[in-house]
């Protein structure tokens, strides 16, 4: 049946039946990652905390091949974190929170599906052939998106609270509950704005943008990037030129394919 035909509440029905689906899925990866807490706290969440992590082997590498520094100094951890915990029930809140998080994440592929198979009756031939397309693209840039936060992003930050002093006497010793949202916010809202392509392209579908207002509007756009990376870095200027690089990239990509869209529907 056509979706354009249905009556609003069958319309309602049917997405709360896909609804249904994306939460089922997220509970049965939840579960599955809630009985591998080893690998994904010790492994995973905790990776960035240590000395050996990847992103810092990489780093100290980079500036000895091409700074020539062999100093311990420019290296970014001297130690693994310390990490403590100070609720009582703290660390089975974090527990489970993390496991959601994580297990939306992990879901996000299928919670896309989910979403063009509720309006794939609605689309054209053509329009079908493309959604393809555009679920794969919307796919791999979340997942680009979290690997960034994950592996630049996070680090970096990680690198920022720990070396940043007012005094030799405080001893950074970090919270639990802090780190967690560190990495947890970094790997969500890096994978959520890596879509910004994505959400243009249905916004110059729906002609709610264009492509000449993208690109009149670049200027103000690079403002508002600047200001927004500022505001999810502590305000370095390294971590906040590590943010604003790809949406700078992002928003350049949106411009084409307003622009493809444009052409498309002209």
């Amino acid at each position: 049946m056509n979706k354009n035909k249905m009556p609003f509440w069958q319309h309602i029905e049917e997405l709360r039946k896909h609804v249904i689906n994306c939460f089922l899925a997220i509970i049965i990866v939840m579960i599955i990652l809630m009985n591998n807490k080893n690998i994904i706290f010790n492994y995973i969440i905790f990776g960035p905390s240590r000395m050996d992590f990847i992103t810092y082997r990489l780093f100290y590498k980079l500036t000895n091949t091409f700074l020539g520094l062999h100093s311990n100094s420019f290296s970014f951890l001297y130690q693994n974190l310390e990490i403590q915990n100070r609720k009582i029930f703290g660390q089975f809140n974090i527990y489970v929170w993390t496991c959601f998080i994580g297990s939306f994440i992990l879901s996000f592929p299928y919670i896309l599906y989910e979403f063009w198979k509720f309006i794939k009756p609605a689309l054209s031939d053509k329009e079908k052939k493309y959604s393809i397309v555009i679920f794969i693209t919307a796919t791999t840039l979340f997942i680009l998106g979290v690997f960034f936060g994950y592996f630049i992003l996070c680090p970096f930050l990680i690198h920022f609270g720990y070396s940043f002093r007012i005094s030799f006497i405080p001893k950074n010793i970090f919270d639990l509950s802090d780190y967690i949202s560190l990495v947890t916010h970094s790997v969500l809202s890096m994978g959520i704005i890596f879509l910004f392509p994505f959400i243009i392209y249905f916004l110059t579908k729906m002609e709610l943008i264009s492509y000449f207002f993208l690109r009149k509007y670049r200027k103000h756009a690079f403002l508002i990037m600047l200001i927004f990376a500022s505001a999810i870095t502590p305000g370095d200027i390294i971590s906040t030129i590590i943010v604003l690089i790809p949406l700078l990239i992002l928003y350049q990509l949106s411009i084409y394919i307003s622009f493809y869209v444009n052409k498309k529907t002209s």
